[in-house]
């Protein structure tokens, strides 16, 4: 089971990897945007794993995807509003007690990854 830990060593050897330009030799995407939503989709599930371990059920932890949203990132490029783009995670926040927990979401839905 991964950890906190072991996930910001992972985290750390791609940095490193990267540094030395060895990253995609080693099996890493050329993408630091993409590999850093995948840690926190992953850190994600370390925290539900842990809140559910002490009991907490009221503590819902998931990740999202807002899609390609018109924002300065996208250089106001992408398909969807802002607000599109915040439905998903103001879902998320909204979600009562025992909703699913440790999951990555896409517009309101669970994405298996």
């Amino acid at each position: 089971n991964l950890t906190e830990e072991g996930l910001v060593t992972l985290m750390n050897q791609f940095v490193k990897d990267v540094h030395d330009g060895h990253h995609t030799e080693r099996g890493w995407p050329n993408t630091a945007y993409g590999t850093s939503k995948v840690g926190m989709t992953a850190l994600a599930k370390v925290y539900a794993r842990e809140a559910a371990r002490l009991g907490k059920d009221d503590v819902l932890v998931n990740a999202c995807c807002p899609g390609w949203c018109q924002t300065d990132m996208s250089s106001h490029s992408g398909p969807n509003t802002a607000a599109q783009g915040a439905d998903t995670p103001v879902h998320l926040a909204l979600l009562p007690p025992g909703s699913p927990s440790g999951e990555f979401w896409s517009d309101r839905l669970v994405v298996e990854w």
